[in-house]
Parts: structure tokens; sequence; C-alpha cells
């Protein structure tokens, strides 16, 4: 008798789990980097997710279990424990975790409640020079390959990106692709897929209009806050994805 195997699509919890175990290497280096202050904030934000998340579910008397069980939640939190600098104010990261939280709970548009929650406490964020991280960004890079490898990763949005930026080295912007900031949102954020078109096409034309905005953006400010225009130029053409998955998907015209 020949016995078929078929593969099963992993669940959204199972991607979650394998999406937050991609980041594990990032979270490494990044405490070796910064020691005790990076790990404080990095428990912070993980339980203020946490709590936030099993509070939402109990209100709206849902299963709790779904705050761990789907990890979504603490993959926002790990996520903005290492997109905010590490002179954040406690009660700065506190806020934007339980922001990502309502967002997640409240909202099912097109933006990305990472994102939302970096913009919303960015002015409380300390002003600071942005520093190139090349071990953070190849652990970050690592990740993102390893989730391309299991199939977890829509690359196109991300390629978009990084090959605008590549193109455009000799104007200087060379410097942005040693930023963590811009892994972690091309890596983890723009491959969602509620705040990206769903076409490849589409994907890939998402991911080179933010490199050109980037890109653009950096030759009025060389050293900018990478994080926070990447999230901005994100969340605009978030709001611009179901206008081109409908010009995409259009039937083409009979002639």
């Amino acid at each position: 008798m020949i016995s078929t195997t078929i593969r099963l699509a992993p669940t959204l919890a199972c991607r979650q789990r394998q999406t937050l175990l991609a980041l594990l290497p990032a979270v490494l280096v990044w405490l070796a980097q910064q020691g005790e202050p990076a790990l404080f904030s990095l428990l912070l934000a993980l339980s203020c997710s946490l709590l936030g998340e099993i509070a939402c579910l109990y209100l709206r008397k849902q299963t709790i279990s779904q705050a761990w069980q789907q990890a979504s939640s603490l993959l926002s939190g790990v996520l903005l424990s290492l997109l905010f600098p590490a002179a954040s104010s406690p009660i700065v990261l506190i806020a934007a975790c339980m922001a990502a939280v309502l967002l997640r709970q409240l909202s099912n548009g097109p933006f990305h409640p990472v994102t939302v929650s970096l913009l919303l406490l960015a002015p409380w964020l300390p002003t600071a020079l942005p520093v190139t991280n090349l071990p953070l960004s190849l652990a970050l890079l690592m990740g993102c390959l390893w989730l391309a490898w299991r199939h977890l990763l829509a690359w196109q949005a991300p390629t978009g990106v990084v090959l605008v930026l590549l193109l455009s080295l000799p104007q200087g912007t060379g410097w942005m692709l040693l930023q963590p900031a811009l892994w972690l949102l091309a890596g983890w954020v723009m491959t969602d897929g509620n705040s990206t078109p769903i076409t490849p096409r589409g994907r890939l034309l998402h991911g080179v209009a933010a490199g050109l905005l980037c890109g653009g953006l950096s030759l009025q400010d060389s050293w900018m806050n990478i994080g926070s225009v990447l999230a901005a130029s994100l969340l605009l053409l978030s709001a611009c994805a179901p206008l081109l998955d409908r010009l995409l998907l259009s039937p083409p015209s009979r002639t």
C-alpha cells in the first residue's frame, strides 16, 4: 500500500511562535551588548504585553490562554523592546505595549500595532543620533533568512526596501542598512499580511515605495531616526494597500 503524506500549513499560532523564535539570536546579541538595562526592558515589555492581552481577553469573555498560545502579544513586546532606545523611560515602554495590545484587540484594520505605537510614543523617546550596530543587524538578517527558508516570510516587501537602499548607496544611504530598526520593521512588520498588499507584485511595489520614501528623506537628514521614518512610511503605504490590491487584481479590459 502506498501512503501519501500531506504537509499541512502551519496554524496562525504556530507561525507566530516561529516568528518569535526567529528573534532569539537578535535578543541574545542585544542582551550581550546592553546588559541589565536591556533585560529589564525586555521583561517589562513582555509582562505588560501579556498582562494587557489577558485583561482584554477576560473583559471580552474569551479564553485567556490565547494570550500565550498565539504569542502575538509577546511578539509585539519583543519588537517594541528592541525598537525603543535603551535610555527610554519605562513608562513610555509600558504605554507603547499597552497601545499595541489595545490596537490589536479593538481594530482589525491595515495598520500594524507596533508601527502605530512607535509613532504615538515617538515624541517622548530620547533624542540621540542613530548608532550603527553590525552584530545586531546581522542577527536580525539571519532571522529573516530563516523565516524565508521556512516559507513563513513574504520576501517581496523586504527585498524591495533593501534593493532600493543598495541601489542608492552612492547617495549615502549605506548607514541605514546597519540600523537594527530597518531589519525589525522590514522582516517582522512589513511581512504582516494585514498591512501589505496580498499579491506578490503588490508587496514588491510596497517595499520599493517604502525604500524610496526612506531614501528620499535621508537626503534631507543624513542621521534621521530610521525607525520612526520607516514606521510612518509603512503606515502611509498600508492605507494605500487596498487600492493597490484593487488595481492589481482587476481584470484586464477587453479591446
